[in-house]
């Protein structure tokens, strides 16, 4: 099977494709078939906020993309099929994925058919646990409260252990 050359007019579109999957931490691809216009802005304004960008672009023009990013597996060509929505989290790798994540159970019009991070492709269920995972800021948050926790409980431990072995 030959390769047909990319049409003149979409190979602008599949270099700016090209460039969002090479800048992109993260990667979520959904089912954009019974979003409305009104639901399709709101999402878009949500998205970015959160430091990401929704595209709306043909799955073959993404995998071209895709293929000259060097970029992902061969899994695509299953599960690529209907119109999708690609998007595109630039700030870290769930925050773009989270907003999506809360406005599918908001309004279940849209679902997760894969992602990427890196060089996995993640499966749905992949990007749904990736999206319910805390924020850095919080996780962080959570890491030191541990640690001091920890601290506290030994010093106190060792300076009761002091008090009972030097009695003042």
């Amino acid at each position: 099977m030959t390769k047909r050359p990319i049409n003149p007019q979409k190979s602008s579109r599949v270099a700016l494709l090209a460039s969002l999957v090479a800048k992109a931490k993260s990667i979520g691809v959904v089912d954009y078939t019974k979003m409305t216009p009104p639901q399709a802005t709101e999402l878009r304004k949500s998205v970015q906020l959160a430091g990401g960008e929704v595209k709306v672009e043909k799955n073959t023009l993404f995998r071209i993309a895709l293929q000259s990013s060097n970029a992902h597996c061969s899994l695509l060509n299953a599960q690529l099929r209907g119109l999708s929505a690609f998007i595109f989290s630039n700030s870290d790798e769930i925050s773009a994925l989270k907003v999506v994540s809360d406005f599918i159970k908001k309004n279940s019009v849209l679902s997760f058919k894969m992602g990427f991070v890196g060089d996995r492709v993640l499966t749905q269920n992949d990007i749904v646990l990736l999206a319910q995972t805390p924020s850095r800021d919080i996780s962080v948050g959570k890491l030191l409260y541990l640690l001091n926790f920890n601290m506290s409980k030994l010093v106190r431990t060792l300076d009761a252990v002091t008090k009972i072995t030097h009695p003042a």
